[in-house]
């Protein structure tokens, strides 16, 4: 994982972002974006400052003078040994600015260094944004797509995910006896580049990764925790308990038919990779008056739940109840790619 370098005449300041850069992260937010940026925490003054202050986000910004025309952040899940390289904007006049590459390779510097830091990972929401994570020391495998979650003007984008382990450790994964993923398969070739230690074993007794969500929903066939990204009208599963995959199947679409606190047009759900029976309950078509209610496999999160010393698979599913097509902004081929790659319905 490095970027890809483009020289430039005109010196720009690399620095790291303080609490007194907050209104200018916002205001490069807002140009960059046309006032469509989904994540508060790039937008909402409070939580801006909250995470310049706060201990899990090292945020580079790229200044011209007094005014913020560049950011790149990595950004720590507690608990999770993950970072997640992102808060990325740029003024459209320094694209392609050496310093904007600088900044991106402090952040990574930054993050290698940390102690906790077993898996970076990346949501690129175009083929330009992808040709940034350019070959070297670190390299990035792209394994899965996220089917439209975020709306930016009006639009859903789909989204294409890469992930990488830091190569100072030897990061311990395993894997499920059964696989998803089609040997020989595009996203095969792309998880042989990670450098890992692979262990075939056991699983733990969860259903899927990702811890506690703030919303929780609870039926006869079950309890759910989830946390809501309200403008894309999306969410995604932290928590399950079903007694069979068929009820597992029967709660989650009871969210996406009206029962979570707010309107769903997109789930999400990464589940621990060996829960086969779950995963092709979840992806079978539905009923013969709707064939298009089920979920789709979309993609495949390498190390992904942390648990015991060690790092497990999960398998993205997704569930969409609209039609819009998804912008994917030069990423066709690749996303394509990703979901020819499995065995199971998609």
């Amino acid at each position: 994982m490095t970027a890809q370098h483009t020289l430039s005449r005109v010196e720009l300041d690399v620095r790291r972002a303080t609490v007194a850069d907050a209104d200018g992260i916002i205001a490069l937010f807002d140009r960059v974006y046309g006032g469509e940026y989904r994540s508060a925490e790039c937008t909402d003054p409070l939580l801006v400052r909250r995470e310049l202050t706060g201990r899990d986000c090292i945020w580079m910004l790229v200044t011209d003078r007094d005014r913020v025309v560049g950011s790149i952040a990595a950004r720590r899940t507690p608990g999770s040994g993950r970072y997640e390289m992102c808060r990325a904007a740029v003024d459209s006049a320094h694209r392609g600015r050496s310093e904007i590459v600088a900044a991106f390779d402090a952040v990574l510097r930054e993050t290698l260094r940390q102690p906790d830091c077993e898996l970076m990972f990346a949501d690129v929401r175009s083929e330009r944004a992808r040709r940034k994570f350019g070959p070297g020391a670190v390299p990035v495998a792209w394994t899965s797509a996220d089917h439209g979650m975020h709306r930016m003007h009006g639009r859903r984008e789909e989204h294409l995910f890469g992930m990488a382990f830091p190569p100072q450790r030897t990061v311990i994964r395993l894997v499920p006896p059964r696989s998803v993923v089609l040997p020989g398969s595009p996203v095969a070739a792309e998880i042989a580049r990670l450098r890992s230690a692979v262990i075939v074993g056991d699983y733990p007794a969860r259903i899927c990764a990702g811890g506690v969500g703030e919303h929780r929903y609870e039926s006869s066939n079950g309890r759910v925790s989830y946390s809501m990204i309200a403008p894309s009208r999306a969410a995604v599963v932290r928590d399950m308990q079903a007694d069979t995959p068929a009820d597992a199947r029967r709660l989650l679409w009871e969210l996406l038919d009206g029962a979570a606190s707010a309107e769903i047009d997109h789930l999400t759900m990464f589940a621990l990779a060996d829960k086969l029976p779950l995963i092709e309950e979840l992806c079978r078509p539905g009923v013969a008056e709707d064939p298009a209610r089920r979920f789709r496999l979309c993609g495949y999160r390498p190390g992904w739940h942390p648990a015991g010393g060690a790092r497990f698979d999960c398998v993205t599913l997704v569930a969409r109840t609209d039609e819009q097509v998804p912008d994917r902004w030069g990423l066709q081929e690749r996303i394509g790619d990703v979901y020819r790659s499995f065995r199971l319905w998609v």
